[in-house]
């Protein structure tokens, strides 16, 4: 195994959320297993070294799942654990892979570079893990992902699913009610109560009109304390996308656009330079939370927990209890006096909400050591099987998620899903810590369809024609296939670039810099990095949206 000391680059501030293709001939580890004939040997107890989702610091050793995932398919688990991407990155480069993983941070082209992989024949794929073909038969555009471009009788990784990021509509925010009652704000859009302490807007809120809450969120004493001590909007999590509500404030979407035919990030158009000046003049005004460019989305949880922030980007999943940890739900636990309001987003006056959605509902990449063989494969693949789809056993499926049957959780059969007796946080027991990408529809309904996400299920659910879901729309484009050099000039100048990028963005928000005044200097300094060098590549690109309707045909 090759290894390497070659520090791995983080994502583009605006990178696609669809997995990344991949390219390349399998490694001499891969080919030496032959054609995948061989069978687990069931009298065989199998050592796998295994990392993934919430495999943090804290993972219980012998866990509730690890030990019921041992018990049914005759294993010994090792869970290496993995704080963060830095962590992975350590992990990969002192060539200590585990045998196998999930991450959603790793192209499969890098992955292949670093000869720390192998392939998976298509042949047991289809014996050991029948549904998930059934799955990407079912949306195809997944094979595009991860089948070999060489050898399509072979995977390079495997894609997990959900069916949160296609059958709902999740880039929401979220307004103190109370506070807008209280103060009177006529928002320009229709309101409905849903829930207890729920509301619903039926449109986005303009542009104008969310300037005006915020001023009045900050200077007319929301909170009744006497006390000028509220403040707009929180920070956001730049890092995970949050920031495409605010995007959507200026006509763009946080994704790849389209703009005259071309394929630009989103970080070079004109209305990202109308979104700095905007923004830098609500940070002037103090309507945004001075913390507005931390990347840790704690701050901005605290500030809402604690009733100093009344604005707040998150994803309308995050009604539901997975989310315990974080608003809305804490500062509905903590303010038995708060209302919310949520809405679809910002939107220009006189224009529409623009938010994203994923063309599949691929979640990860799941990817075997180069050293793997065949045998060993085949028993890993069992393992994924097991935990992706539960053996076909709905309670496994639910106690990967919840936990022990009859202790954390209960089956109700009026509602044909899980009630939890004992909410564990994610990862708690081991769940989520193998399951996190195995989320079919029954799982997605389980985790994210909880009374009060249900509520408001007319506005964000596809099951019940959601009216806010015609305001989503795919990234323009996607190297899904690395057809092109674009993942290799990504890898090259990403670091760079996106340093550059926040820079730039940092400086603007705080005042530091005329935005008119520098912007062709910004446009010429992302050229000399390597910018459009890097999305030329997709100019032969079909955008998206056609390349899906091709593959229904």
């Amino acid at each position: 195994m090759k290894k390497t000391g070659k520090k791995v680059l983080p994502l583009t501030l605006c990178a696609v959320l669809v997995l990344s293709g991949c390219s390349g001939s399998s490694n001499k580890a891969a080919s030496a297993g032959g054609e995948g004939k061989a069978d687990p040997d069931p009298n065989k107890t199998y050592d796998i070294t295994y990392t993934g989702q919430w495999c943090f610091s804290d993972y219980e050793d012998g866990s509730f799942a690890e030990r019921m995932i041992e018990d049914a398919l005759n294993i010994n688990l090792t869970v290496e654990k993995a704080e963060t991407v830095d962590t992975i990155d350590l992990l990969l480069a002192s060539g200590e892979m585990p045998d196998c993983m999930w991450t959603e941070s790793k192209t499969p082209s890098w992955m292949q570079e670093q000869e720390l992989i192998r392939t998976i024949p298509r042949s047991m794929v289809e014996k050991y893990c029948p549904t998930l073909i059934e799955y990407y038969e079912k949306n195809p555009l997944i094979y595009k992902m991860v089948l070999n471009p060489e050898n399509e009788d072979e995977f390079i990784c495997l894609a997990g699913l959900t069916f949160q990021f296609v059958d709902y509509y999740l880039p929401g925010d979220f307004y103190r009610y109370d506070w807008i009652e209280k103060l009177g704000i006529d928002l320009g859009v229709n309101v409905e109560q849903v829930s207890d302490r729920l509301y619903v807007a039926d449109d986005g809120i303009e542009l104008s009109k969310f300037i005006e809450i915020m001023d009045a969120f900050v200077n007319q004493d929301p909170d009744g304390n006497g006390k000028n001590d509220t403040l707009g909007a929180a920070a956001p999590d730049w890092g995970i996308g949050q920031i495409g509500q605010f995007y959507s404030a200026y006509g763009f979407t946080r994704d790849i656009n389209e703009v005259n035919g071309r394929a630009e990030q989103c970080y070079v158009m004109d209305e990202y330079r109308e979104f700095l000046k905007g923004f830098q003049e609500l940070y002037a005004r103090n309507l945004l939370d001075p913390e507005i460019i931390s990347n840790d989305r704690t701050v901005g949880w605290d500030k809402v927990n604690t009733g100093a922030c009344g604005y707040w980007l998150t994803s309308m999943n995050t009604l539901n209890s997975w989310a315990m940890d974080r608003p809305p739900l804490t500062l509905l636990d903590r303010d038995p006096e708060a209302k919310l309001l949520a809405t679809p987003g910002i939107k220009p006056d006189g224009g529409e909400v623009m938010a994203v959605v994923n063309p599949t509902p691929a979640y990860g990449k799941f990817y075997v050591n180069a050293n793997v063989d065949d045998e060993k494969l085949a028993k890993i693949l069992e393992f994924f099987n097991y935990t992706i789809f539960g053996a076909g056993d709905r309670d496994t499926k639910v106690s990967l998620f919840f936990g022990e049957k009859d202790v954390d959780w209960k089956w109700d059969e009026a509602n044909d899903a899980p009630v939890k007796i004992n909410k564990l946080n994610s990862g708690d027991k081991g769940t989520w810590s193998f399951s996190q990408f195995g989320q079919t529809e029954d799982v997605t309904r389980w985790v994210g369809e909880e009374e009060l996400f249900q509520s408001g299920g007319k506005y964000w659910s596809e099951s019940e024609n959601g009216t806010w879901l015609k305001w989503q729309r795919p990234p323009y484009k996607a190297d899904l296939a690395n057809e092109t050099g674009y993942e290799k000039i990504f890898q090259e100048i990403s670091g760079d670039l996106e340093a550059y990028v926040a820079s730039y963005r940092t400086q603007a928000i705080l005042g530091q810099t005329d935005v008119d005044a520098t912007w062709g200097d910004y446009l010429a300094e992302l050229d000399r990095l390597g910018y459009h060098r890097m999305m030329d590549e997709l100019e032969g690109l079909l955008p998206l949206e056609e390349m899906a309707e091709k593959y229904k045909q």
